[in-house]
Parts: structure tokens; C-alpha cells; sequence
């Protein structure tokens, strides 16, 4: 009796495998989920492809496929477009109404200049002037000579 079940089990584990590679691309793959560095929402419901329901009417249905080929609907909002329009064109929204970018980026222009050293670089910033990326040499930050390198960026 236990023989025939374990014949059973195993014939049932082996059309099992061979069908199981037919079912690969139907797969949800989460690792991809996990990558995103955007906001996603899995509805428990599934969406019938061209299924609209009332409050959808109004998104903005973009095709999207994942890297396995996985076809998405990207919905998106139409508050969230609106967000993002220029705000001239809409009178009632409220916008950003501070100083612009060149008046906050001013009290850098006589500052000193900003270093960021990352892994074998060092970047050096000079608001208005250049920004430069070079290799320091030398065991001591204080002996390091700096290896030359082109400017990344020069401001005329």
C-alpha cells in the first residue's frame, strides 16, 4: 500500500517538473518589485487588460513591460498630472512662490568649495567656477598630491 503511494507521488512530482518550466512567465517576480525605487499598488483583484472601472476613467493608461516581458497598465492619476503641469497654466493651484534657484545657489559663489571623496575619487565643486574630480596619492591626507585630471565642468 505505501509502495503505490509513493509510485503515485512520484508520478504526480514528475509531470509536475516537466510542466513546471510552461508556467515560469506567469510567475509574479518580486525581486523586481523590490528593486523599484517608485511606489507600486498590487490590487487583490485582478485587471482584465482594456478594464475599466468608473474611477479609472479619468488616469492617464500607460503600457509598461517588465524585463521578463510581463505586460503591466501603468495608471496614473489625473490629480497627480496635474500636480506636475506647469503651474501658470493652472490659477488656482498653489505653487512654489520662495526665490529662485540662481538667488539660494548666490551665498555659495563666495563659499569654499565643497569635496566629496567616494571610493577612489574625489569630487570638488566651486559654485560658478568648476567642477573637478581627481585621485589624491600619498598615505596621508595632508602629503596627498592630487593626480590631475580635465575639469568635469568649467562655467564660462
Amino acid at each position: 500500500m505505501m509502495a503505490a503511494s509513493l509510485v503515485w507521488l512520484l508520478k504526480r512530482l514528475y509531470v509536475f517538473l516537466l510542466t513546471c518550466p510552461l508556467c515560469v512567465p506567469g510567475f509574479l517576480n518580486l525581486e523586481e518589485l523590490n528593486d523599484m525605487k517608485y511606489g507600486i499598488q498590487i490590487l487583490p483583484d485582478p485587471v482584465i487588460l482594456g478594464q475599466v472601472s468608473q474611477k479609472m476613467l479619468t488616469d492617464i493608461v500607460m503600457m509598461v513591460s517588465s524585463k521578463y516581458k510581463q505586460l503591466y497598465e501603468c495608471r496614473l492619476p489625473a490629480q497627480a498630472v496635474r500636480f506636475h503641469q506647469d503651474p501658470a497654466t493652472e490659477p488656482d493651484s498653489e505653487g512654489y512662490t520662495g526665490p529662485d534657484i540662481p538667488d539660494l545657489l548666490k551665498p555659495m559663489h563666495n563659499a569654499p568649495c565643497l569635496l566629496k571623496t567616494k571610493d577612489w575619487w574625489t569630487y570638488e565643486f566651486c559654485h560658478g567656477q568648476h567642477i573637478r574630480q581627481y585621485h589624491l596619492e600619498g598615505l596621508q591626507t595632508a602629503q596627498a598630491k592630487a593626480v590631475p585630471q580635465p575639469d568635469l565642468c568649467k562655467w564660462l
